[in-house]
């Protein structure tokens, strides 16, 4: 096999290998960088929200705590003067409700007996402690009591407070209740989350009484729970099916939706005893980072054909034209010096490299012997 036919192919085939498996490493850190971004991206959905409810319950105590402190609302509810208590708290919770999103506000008796439910006044008398597990503990314990319950109304994050006469004794509790659809919402506006609340279908139906009948449709079944409120129902119907939903721990996968890929974080939602009620999903469109990723492949490849291009000519330039083709012209040289015809004389010392300076010299040599 001829040197200047092999010798600039095997160097041309090892760089455009060498490029190549550097441009795979490239794609490897950059695919490794994406997903600890993506990874990243997960725990602060996860954080947000846990913070978020943790958040939603303090507001709660902090509200509840000072609409019982408050003289004439607390002298009306001991004094059970029902209108009165409806007065004093109208404009408050009408407050409440603009500001944090409250959903639910209701004053209990001792006995457990709702006595006024400033979100539905007509409606009272009726006894929930058979229902309300959180209710029947704060009464227990004549102590406050906040988390996630489902409630006739659905789930919603509570927080009941305990209410004390003159004597210290326990008269009943006020409780406040945030739903989850404004949460959801807040999350899409401050951090672009699409997300759903799917709550165990049996728990509403022996509880959530007083659900629409459109929330329990069939159409919002998904696996063992109902979608109770979302941001984007066509979105999520995709993106969350029966085979995902139902999880004892969070979860997280990617899958594309609408022409883009999302990030999908499901977490179990727990009551305040602990007891697993229902699964929130919160998902995060990741199509930007894809985009970013492919872009990144494309200039990843178009850098290595460039390079393997550069190389190759610069071998073909230096294998060739510096060492191939002034060998292969004193080749010639030396033939005809050989065979006894008319030798021509070897090229400026000073264009040959250093190997073939000597090689020019001893042939100029030759010929100069063999001049007659």
């Amino acid at each position: 096999m001829l040197f200047r036919r092999s010798a600039p192919r095997v160097l041309t085939v090892v760089t455009t290998l060498s490029a190549l498996a550097l441009m795979g490493v490239a794609i490897l850190l950059t695919s490794r960088l994406l997903q600890r971004s993506h990874e990243g991206d997960y725990e602060l959905v996860r954080k947000v929200f846990d913070t978020k409810i943790a958040s939603l319950q303090d507001e709660a105590v902090e509200s509840a705590e000072l609409i019982t402190n408050i003289p004439s609302v607390r002298k009306a509810f001991l004094d059970r003067d029902r209108p009165k208590l409806a007065s004093e708290c109208r404009s408050a919770f009408t407050v409440e409700k603009e500001k944090y999103g409250l959903d639910r506000a209701e004053f209990h008796e001792a006995s457990g007996v709702n006595f006024l439910r400033l979100h539905q006044p007509e409606k009272f008398g009726d006894d929930e402690m058979g229902l309300r597990p959180m209710l029947v503990e704060a009464h227990r314990n004549k102590a406050i009591r906040q988390g996630i319950e489902v409630g006739s109304y659905g789930p919603s994050v509570s927080a009941i407070v305990p209410v004390l006469d003159d004597t210290g004794k326990f008269s009943g509790s006020f409780e406040m209740a945030l739903d989850f659809e404004p949460l959801l919402d807040e999350l899409k506006t401050s951090f672009k989350f699409e997300g759903a609340v799917f709550i165990s279908e049996q728990l509403l139906r022996e509880v959530a009484t007083n659900l629409s009948g459109d929330a329990m449709s069939s159409r919002n079944r998904v696996g063992p729970y109902i979608r109770l409120h979302t941001t984007h129902e066509d979105l999520l119907e995709g993106l969350v099916t029966d085979r995902d939903v139902d999880v004892a721990e969070p979860k997280t996968y990617e899958r594309a939706a609408d022409g883009t890929t999302w990030g999908v974080q499901l977490m179990p939602i727990y009551d305040h005893a602990h007891k697993r009620i229902g699964v929130v999903s919160l998902a995060h469109d990741f199509g930007d980072d894809d985009a970013a990723a492919r872009r990144a492949f494309v200039w990843q490849a178009l850098a290595t054909l460039f390079g393997i291009v550069v190389m190759a000519g610069a071998i073909q330039i230096v294998i060739r034209g510096r060492l191939l083709g002034p060998l292969a012209a004193l080749n010639e040289r030396m033939s005809a010096l050989v065979a006894g015809t008319d030798a021509a004389p070897a090229d400026a010392i000073e264009t040959y490299c250093d190997e073939l300076k000597t090689l020019a010299k001893n042939y100029e040599e030759l010929r100069r012997r063999s001049e007659p």
